[in-house]
C-alpha cells in the first residue's frame, strides 16, 4: 500500500508542478528569441523600408455602381453634405435625418 500511496503522490506533484515549469521555460524561451540579431536585422530592414517606401494616398470617394448600368441613387445630406443610400434615413457620416423621410411619410 505504501508505494502505491507513493506513486499517486508523485504522479500528483508532477502534474501540479509540470505546467509551470513548462509555461516558464515558454516563457524565458520567447524571450530568447525575441532578442535574437536575426529578428533585430529584419526589423531594422523593416523600418528601412517603410523610410524609404512612397506613400500612397487613398482612393476617393466612389458611388457604388447599380446592376442596371445606370447612376446610383444616393441622397445627399442637408447637414453635412456626405452622400447617403436613397433607402437610408440617417446620415451615416453625422447621423441627421436625411431629406427622403418627409416624402415617404406623405
Amino acid at each position: 500500500m505504501d508505494v502505491e500511496v507513493a506513486v499517486r503522490l508523485l504522479v500528483a506533484a508532477f502534474c501540479v508542478v509540470a505546467p509551470s515549469v513548462l509555461f516558464v521555460g515558454l516563457v524565458r524561451g520567447l524571450d530568447k528569441l525575441r532578442d535574437d540579431r536575426l529578428v533585430e536585422q529584419v526589423l531594422e530592414r523593416m523600418d528601412d523600408d517603410d523610410a524609404t517606401a512612397p506613400t500612397y494616398r487613398r482612393a476617393p470617394f466612389t458611388s457604388a455602381v447599380s446592376d442596371g448600368g445606370r447612376a446610383a441613387e444616393t441622397v445627399a445630406c442637408g447637414v453635412c453634405g456626405a452622400p447617403n443610400p436613397a433607402y437610408a434615413s440617417y446620415c451615416g457620416t453625422c447621423l441627421s435625418a436625411l431629406d427622403g423621410d418627409s416624402e415617404a411619410s406623405k
